[in-house]
């Protein structure tokens, strides 16, 4: 915003030149009225950001985006490749002194973050896009809102399964065994599918046991429990793997690969895994972050999402093209659908959780 100033006559000449040098803009980048950078932006020292983003196609994807908003908004991003657990680790680690302006997360981390008051609430002011966004979409706290979400179902290799799966029960198929990809809960694809089997049987985030007794007559189908979300791809590229509880954004990208992999939502209930994007406390460059954010909420920016890794948008006005439609859900009512995990009883009870996991998958 500009500072105004007013004349007397004694100071009439120094307050031109006032106006003049108020007149060159101030650091923060204002935009026309057509929701692009003013042309006084270009004129600017480049404007600093670090990110965060989650390494793979998503990264690859997420740096041809930064391109662009560097080219708009004459800035320099920076991005650096953490998971959801290790960026909460790193921004409560340097909390008062952050090296990062912009964090993602996927696993609930930001209710974590919020209550330690790492991350701050966004001026929607500021964010010319939310009016946009899916109303489920928006953070209810003020903080920043799910730009892209995935669906925790079912994967199969549709040429070793050649009729979809509909149920979570079906990954207990007895012409499966030796081939389930099981993901261990460290990861969020596994600790999610654990409470959404609890939930099935009885249980759920607050009481976990019935869980962990259904998959433990699992473990016979398992092919193997790997940790990483690209093991996943290996075990199913390898043919180790026919059928896993995975993730649609990354069914999406394993077929982009050229694998013959498919999603399926089960009848009980896909899990909601949401994808937000967060201002650390403490960023230098407060304003140009939520610039950024709301760039990643652009139908334009959502729709590059979608096509390059498989993210579903969170913008009413994205419009996918149908081959698109038709690997990932992709419209409001497959977003209110899906089951929405109490996140803070999953991040409370996680160590606990972990603990009894160790226990079961070593029997």
């Amino acid at each position: 915003m500009r500072n105004r100033f007013f004349s007397k006559a004694a100071f009439g000449i120094l307050a031109g030149l006032m106006i003049v040098i108020a007149g060159c803009g101030a650091n923060g980048g204002d935009k026309d009225v057509s929701g692009n950078a003013s042309s006084a932006e270009s004129s600017k020292e480049p404007g600093k950001l670090v990110v965060t983003s989650f390494g793979g196609a998503i990264e690859k994807t997420q740096k041809e985006l930064i391109q662009e908003f560097e080219k708009e908004y004459n800035a320099k991003v920076d991005v650096i490749t953490l998971y959801s657990a290790d960026a909460l680790a790193k921004i409560r680690a340097e909390k008062n002194n952050p090296s990062i302006d912009v964090v993602q997360f996927s696993g609930g981390q930001e209710e974590i973050a919020a209550k330690e008051d790492l991350i701050m609430k966004i001026d929607s002011s500021k964010m010319g896009n939310l009016k946009d966004l899916y109303p489920g979409a928006l953070n209810p706290d003020g903080y920043g809102p799910v730009y892209a979400y995935e669906a925790l179902g079912i994967i199969y290799n549709e040429q070793k399964i050649t009729t979809p799966p509909t149920s979570w029960e079906d990954l207990w198929r007895p012409e499966y065994k030796g081939h389930v990809g099981l993901v261990d809960i460290s990861n969020t694809y596994g600790n999610q599918f654990l409470a959404a089997i609890a939930k099935a049987n009885g249980g759920g985030e607050d009481n976990i046991q019935p869980g962990l007794d259904k998959i433990k007559t699992l473990l016979p189908n398992k092919a193997a429990i790997v940790k990483s979300s690209p093991e996943v791809g290996n075990l199913f590229a390898q043919e180790e793997a026919w059928i896993a509880p995975f993730d649609s954004g990354y069914a999406y990208t394993f077929g982009k690969q050229g694998q013959p992999i498919k999603f399926a939502a089960p009848k009980e209930g896909a899990v909601g895994i949401y994808v937000n994007a967060q201002v650390v406390k403490g960023s230098q460059n407060p304003e140009l972050a939520q610039k950024f954010i709301d760039f990643l909420l652009r139908p334009e920016s959502q729709k590059k999402s979608s096509e390059g890794f498989g993210f579903s948008p969170t913008n009413k006005k994205v419009e996918l093209s149908g081959d698109v439609k038709a690997l990932i859900p992709s419209d409001e009512e497959a977003f209110n659908k899906l089951i929405k995990l109490d996140l803070k009883l999953v991040n409370a009870n996680k160590s606990d959780w972990m603990e009894r996991w160790s226990k079961l998958i070593a029997e």
